[in-house]
């Protein structure tokens, strides 16, 4: 394994993170219950949503600094913390690192939720979109080869991430539907009525 190879492996893993990562995150908001629902386990959703952010932020940021060691093209740390001059696909790569800055800013802030309130941290929550548009739209582009700029949009990394990306924007559409009453078991119409009506 080269450490192109290497690079582009955690590039993939950055992506399937941050993709299980929303999916989770889409399902605490329209509050699925593995109990009440499959697979009637009791799973800890909000638990396995932290560890894959956790994930997500570790194979984006180790993703982009195994190229310091790759001696053609030469990447300096500066390519990657502001990419408008590296050596290859200097757009493309500004959107990778936009989106590593958004997952970082939406991993912080959560962690400081309790200091910096619930509405200012539900509203930086919403970064999270933005920054996986921005990992899809890096990953499908980005020449894995470091050649001549052109990916293979039929290889199969790129599949899996072309996959990724409709399975994300499938999940966000179903949020969207499901939005207010989400998963929640309803009243019956009669218990539903009678509380209406202060009875």
């Amino acid at each position: 394994m080269t450490l192109l190879d290497l690079c582009s492996y955690i590039g993939l893993g950055a992506t399937g993170a941050v993709t299980l990562n929303l999916f989770l995150g889409m399902l605490m908001a329209v509050r699925y219950s593995p109990v009440r629902a499959w697979p009637h386990l009791r799973i800890n959703v909000f638990l396995l949503h932290r560890w894959t952010a956790y994930l997500a932020v570790v194979l984006t940021v180790t993703h982009p600094l195994v190229l310091l060691f790759i001696p053609a093209p030469r990447f300096r740390l500066l390519d990657l913390l502001w990419p408008t001059h590296s050596p290859l696909q200097p757009k493309i790569n500004l959107a990778g690192a936009g989106a590593a800055y958004l997952v970082l800013l939406v991993l912080i802030t959560s962690l400081l939720r309790t200091r910096i309130g619930r509405p200012l941290w539900r509203a930086i929550h919403y970064c999270v979109f933005p920054a996986a548009v921005l990992v899809f739209l890096h990953s499908i582009l980005t020449d894995p080869l470091l050649k001549d700029g052109r990916p293979d949009l039929l290889d199969g990394g790129k599949i899996f991430v072309e996959i990724c990306a409709l399975l994300s924007f499938a999940a966000v559409a179903v949020r969207w539907r499901l939005r207010g009453a989400g998963f929640r078991p309803r009243l019956p119409a009669v218990r539903s009525a009678k509380a209406s009506t202060g009875t």
